[in-house]
């Protein structure tokens, strides 16, 4: 069997390697890539390097993709040498490119999802105060103090129309919960698929 260098050799770990491990051999490695510690001349070199970092780490402290990988690590040391595919620059930096973008849209997704009931919570008690405000100002006395100011005033109007905005998004993200996890299955399959292309790119390195 061919062993191959992979992210645990990158990292300057064993392959049996725990998740304390990996990242304490993280923290270390990049306190040397990290762009901070480098000068203007190499940051491009630096964020460059750090991106794959962070991707090796990424795929090494989560069991699923870190099992994806090993897969992939035996798969490539039982492969003949001439048989090992190899990508150029070009596709390496747009698998990596779409990788980025469709991980930002499933963060971006997850949070409409997630915040959904802050947002009618927030909302609701924004209007409610508010518009609780204005109720008693207009049934007592209060409300003839109040139109002493009139900042104030539009202050109250501006904040009763932020928590019915709020209400309203809120609202429509709930009622969109099953597009958005369905779209979220669809980008984590992509990005799955394109996971595994970003290990043959680093494989075959």
């Amino acid at each position: 069997m061919n062993r191959i260098k992979t992210f645990y050799d990158e990292l300057g770990i064993d392959r049996n390697a725990n998740a304390a491990a990996i990242k304490h051999a993280f923290k270390e490695i990049a306190k040397v890539y990290h762009p901070d510690k480098n000068p203007p001349e190499k940051q491009a070199w630096a964020h460059e390097q750090m991106s794959r970092l962070n991707f090796i780490f990424e795929t090494l402290v989560n069991p699923v993709t870190r099992k994806e990988y090993d897969d992939l690590v035996k798969k490539y040391e039982e492969m003949p040498l001439v048989a090992r595919p190899r990508r150029r620059p070009r596709e390496q930096i747009a698998i990596e490119r779409e990788y980025a973008q469709v991980s930002v849209e499933i963060m971006n997704l997850s949070g409409k999802y997630s915040n959904c009931r802050l947002k009618m919570v927030i909302g609701g008690a924004v209007g409610g105060v508010t518009g609780l405000t204005q109720l008693t100002a207009y049934f007592s006395s209060f409300g003839a103090y109040l139109n002493r100011f009139e900042l104030m005033s539009s202050f109250i109007y501006f904040f009763m129309l932020i928590g019915g905005v709020m209400i309203v998004m809120g609202v429509s993200d709930y009622l969109g919960r099953s597009q958005y996890r369905q779209r979220i299955h669809e980008l984590e399959e992509r990005r799955s698929h394109l996971r595994e292309r970003m290990f043959e790119v680093y494989a075959a390195d």
